[in-house]
């Protein structure tokens, strides 16, 4: 039997799925935190650019009706789960949100939160999709967590079940609030090699992901439960994984390792905290989106508006490039050079989420449409309303 949890901490134990639950967190981000680049997100998780050179976005949806049909620890914790097919990918046109891909697997929490479409990342021309929301623990049985690819024409194939994989192929430390179909958060694509890597946040692992279905497990990194949230190409070969931790997201605990092909495990850059974002700039720096920063002891635990961008600059060390953002939730860097980043990781079920723009050098300058009001993607709303999170008293 799991113990009762006191509702205040049900609500932040869902961010070791990147998806922490206060109800004050739901607000667009802070205008001290970058240009507007575009708003109408449902959800809004990792970006990307396409082979065209516009924006790609996951758009984690709100979930839907359907019960789940199978019960696992993180149930007890967070559910009921309500699944549905309000996942989607949206390019980016005039500051609004097209979607390209609709119908994606997603699943609410009975606060709310919600899990879904994930990443989307480009091999070639082909665009794949990271989904978490599907499986029987999620509210959707016949439609799996894992890796999808884009048809071209608004629909998608399965290419990795990883709902089936994961119970296959459990992790060495499972996590007490195991969730089974929560398997394929944040990938990236690796055109040399011509796989996708993909992160395991709940389980605690780098899987990679071959065209064919083809799955493998890089590295085992479950010891001591990080939730690896964030991952890059290093430069010189092998993976950058940034992690978020767990309750109570100690202020410096989180770090970035990197991982070699051959699964060695290096840390590399420690005393981060809350890590849901990692890019490399064009000289090689490493940088590091915090989500929140300055965290309390106690409940709430979290801060809004305290998400950093921050410089590597040793191996404990670093400087800040910018301040004031609300739960940032992905980072990558531009063509132009300057930082792009989705937010808020939470509350934005009714499509309060953005894209924002900060220069290198920290500044926001204008970006053409940041003016624009955008309406979501109506496929990415539940057809029983908007669910709402639960009050945190």
């Amino acid at each position: 039997m799991v113990r009762r949890i006191p509702l205040v901490l049900l609500s932040l134990i869902c961010a070791l799925q990147l998806l922490p639950s206060l109800a004050f967190a739901q607000a667009t981000p802070v205008a001290d935190g970058g240009s507007v680049v575009a708003t109408g997100l449902t959800n809004p998780r990792g970006m990307t650019w396409g082979p065209d050179g516009n924006i790609y976005v996951a758009l984690a949806g709100t979930g839907g009706s359907t019960a789940a049909t199978e019960d696992a620890p993180t149930t007890a914790i967070l559910g009921p789960f309500m699944g549905g097919s309000t996942g989607a990918i949206a390019m980016i046109d005039g500051g609004c949100p097209t979607a390209v891909v609709t119908g994606l697997p997603s699943t609410a929490d009975a606060m709310g939160e919600v899990l879904g479409a994930e990443s989307v990342a480009f091999l070639g021309s082909d665009m794949y999709v990271a989904a978490d929301g599907g499986g029987p623990v999620h509210g959707n049985p016949d439609a799996p967590s894992g890796v999808f690819k884009a048809d071209g024409s608004g629909g998608f194939t399965l290419v990795a079940d990883l709902s089936t994989w994961l119970r296959a192929n459990p992790v060495a430390n499972t996590p007490p609030d195991l969730d089974p179909d929560a398997d394929g958060y944040r990938m990236i694509a690796d055109n040399t090699n011509g796989v996708l890597w993909v992160l395991e946040p709940n389980s605690g692992g780098v899987l990679s992901v071959k065209p064919d279905g083809t799955v493998s497990r890089l590295a085992d990194l479950s010891q001591g439960h990080p939730v690896p949230a964030s991952i890059a190409l290093a430069p010189d070969g092998g993976l950058y994984i940034g992690t978020l931790t767990a309750v109570p997201f100690a202020n410096g605990a989180a770090k970035v390792m990197h991982v070699a092909m051959d699964g060695t495990v290096t840390d590399i850059w420690t005393g981060l905290t809350t890590v849901t974002g990692l890019a490399v700039g064009a000289d090689g720096s490493l940088y590091a989106l915090e989500m929140s920063t300055g965290n309390l002891d106690g409940p709430p635990f979290l801060m809004p508006g305290s998400g950093k961008i921050v410089k590597m600059t040793g191996e404990t060390t670093s400087e800040d490039v910018a301040t004031g953002l609300m739960f940032p939730i992905d980072l990558q860097i531009g063509a132009d050079g300057a930082f792009y980043y989705t937010s808020p990781a939470l509350g934005a079920n009714g499509g309060e989420g953005a894209i924002m723009r900060i220069g290198m050098e920290g500044e926001a300058s204008p970006v053409a449409g940041s003016g624009t009001a955008c309406s979501p993607v109506p496929e990415t709303l539940s057809p029983m309303g908007t669910p709402e999170a639960s009050p945190v008293s």
